[in-house]
């Protein structure tokens, strides 16, 4: 299977890692948009979490990852619900972690597993994600979901270019089998561009606005029945059409401009980054050595 990610290049992708990305229940990815809602309001906003996912077992295999420490990275974001984060607005979960705690249910799904065991890999290692450190180490460390979703939310949106991935990707290592960067340059490049992402992407307007509107529409539809909570685990487009058959979701989303951005309507995790680099031989902080 010939793949082209939009930052990574062109890979051939086989075995248990292609049957993977065949299965519905991944397929599904391609319908729940990684921005969330942004894309409403600006359609250029419209990579996925089916691209997303692939790039992340794209970086842990350019890292020299395991197939297993692949896999992982592939289905990490398997349970986002429709809209990826919406629902924990909708239910004021300030860690945003609604579809963490749903991943086991969905690891069950029997076309996934039945791939899984074909490849002589039990779906059960894979419940708790976080122990595979090069996809997953807590923050503010580097990790290949942080790094791939930086990578790839800021190229879509224009604010860096191929070149300067290139540049970064070039200067990563795995040490301790956690991500360092080669040298304070990288690390100072990456923390900037991730508090450009945090702030004026996650927390930029045009995001509250559609997220302070999806999250009031969408607590409507579920008192007046119109949608129910496990309506969220199919993806965007299902979830849209329920809305827009009782909300003139077009009309509100054309007088977005009117919604008010600092009233607390909206709570997003706190998000902060200091990646370790490689100095001298020794693995420091970025912070400990400026």
């Amino acid at each position: 299977m010939k793949y082209i990610d939009k930052i990574y290049g062109e890979f051939q992708l086989t075995g248990v890692i292609e049957e993977i990305i065949n299965t519905k229940v991944f397929q599904r990815l391609k319908r729940i948009h990684q921005g969330g809602a942004i894309f409403l309001v600006n359609p250029k906003i419209n990579h996925t979490r089916f691209d997303h996912s692939i790039g992340v077992m794209i970086l842990i295999k350019k890292l020299g990852g395991s197939v297993e420490e692949q896999i992982a990275g592939l289905i990490h974001d398997i349970s986002h619900t429709a809209f990826s984060h919406l629902i924990d607005y909708v239910f004021e979960i300030e860690e945003e972690d609604y579809h963490e705690k749903r991943f086991e249910e969905v690891l069950r799904d029997n076309e996934l597993k039945g791939v899984l065991e074909n490849y002589q890999f039990d779906s059960n290692r894979f419940i708790e994600i976080e122990n595979y450190q090069i996809l997953e180490y807590p923050l503010p460390n580097l990790s290949a979901d942080r790094i791939d979703y930086t990578l790839r939310d800021l190229f879509q949106i224009g604010e860096i270019s191929k070149k300067e991935i290139l540049w970064f990707l070039s200067g990563m290592k795995i040490i301790d089998n956690r991500i360092v960067l080669t040298c304070e340059k990288r690390g100072s490049w990456f923390q900037s561009k991730y508090e450009f992402l945090v702030s004026e992407y996650f927390g930029g307007k045009e995001n509250k606005r559609i997220n302070i509107l999806m999250k009031k529409v969408t607590k409507n539809c579920i008192t007046k029945g119109i949608i129910q909570e496990d309506d969220f685990y199919q993806d965007d487009f299902y979830l849209l059409d329920k809305i827009n058959s009782s909300v003139n979701l077009k009309k509100m989303i054309h007088e977005i401009g009117k919604i008010e951005t600092d009233n607390g309507k909206l709570t997003q995790k706190k998000r902060k980054i200091d990646p370790e680099i490689l100095l001298d031989n020794r693995v420091l902080k970025l912070s400990e050595i400026r």
